[in-house]
């Protein structure tokens, strides 16, 4: 049974403890038989959420404005990116990095 971390990296608990605070104990608390109705009705959900995020025109329309407002920067970093890459490389090739 995963119990909330002490210090560290976030746990699964902790993690699902801040989205909802109440469905870790409610999942102990369920028989084996009850976890298993519970994904089943929770991939139903998801697979309802996931049509509603595809039928949705408006995200749609934002994701376009998105990535079109991103090809701004996206080649240029790319390029230095590659760029980067290519010199260190060569300074690899060259002894001269490790």
């Amino acid at each position: 049974m995963a119990k909330k971390s002490k210090k560290g990296p976030a746990s699964l608990w902790d993690k699902v403890n801040a989205v909802d605070p109440t469905f870790a104990g409610e999942v102990y608390a369920l028989s084996n038989e009850q976890l298993k109705e519970k994904l089943v009705a929770m991939a139903s959900y998801r697979s309802e959420l996931e049509a509603a995020k595809e039928k949705d025109t408006d995200l749609a329309s934002k994701r376009e404005e998105l990535k079109t407002a991103n090809e701004t920067y996206s080649k240029p970093l790319k390029a230095v990116s590659l760029k980067n890459s290519l010199i260190i490389e060569t300074l690899k090739e060259r002894g001269n990095i490790a």
